[in-house]
């Protein structure tokens, strides 16, 4: 056996391993961030890319006598508000940094891409080694 036989295990695994690891932060970052706050979109820290820019929101808010400026973690490439909004946001009372946008995509929508990436993975295995 060559050993390109084992490269679309290899990538599959690969697959797997990154929509797991992204489902993975999403769902540490909703189960920390969990004291509701009003913040306000200050900016988007853009991050280019080959497919496309990346938005990444920069909100300013209050938690306790304390206000903080927090990029989200994750970035789009669209966003529903502007700079200037309010958003209702979470943060982690432990690391006020820590932020999760509240309600902005359903929680179907969040885990979708994720998900979508492990099954590519789980194709790409079973539609390589099924025909062989």
């Amino acid at each position: 056996m060559s050993i390109f036989y084992y490269v679309p295990a290899v990538l599959g695994v690969l697959f797997i391993g990154i929509g797991t690891w992204h489902g993975w932060r999403l769902r540490a970052l909703t189960r920390h961030c969990t004291v509701p706050a009003t913040g306000t979109v200050v900016q988007f820290d853009v991050q280019k890319n080959k497919s496309g820019d990346m938005y990444y929101p920069v909100i300013r808010f209050q938690a306790g006598a304390e206000q903080y400026t927090a990029r989200y973690t994750f970035g789009n490439s669209e966003w529903s508000f502007e700079a200037g909004d309010t958003v209702d946001i979470r943060y982690n009372p432990q690391k006020p940094e820590e932020i999760y946008l509240y309600h902005e995509q359903t929680t179907l929508q969040q885990y979708a891409s994720p998900f979508m990436i492990i099954v590519g993975g789980l194709i790409f295995i079973a539609t390589y080694y099924i025909t062989m």
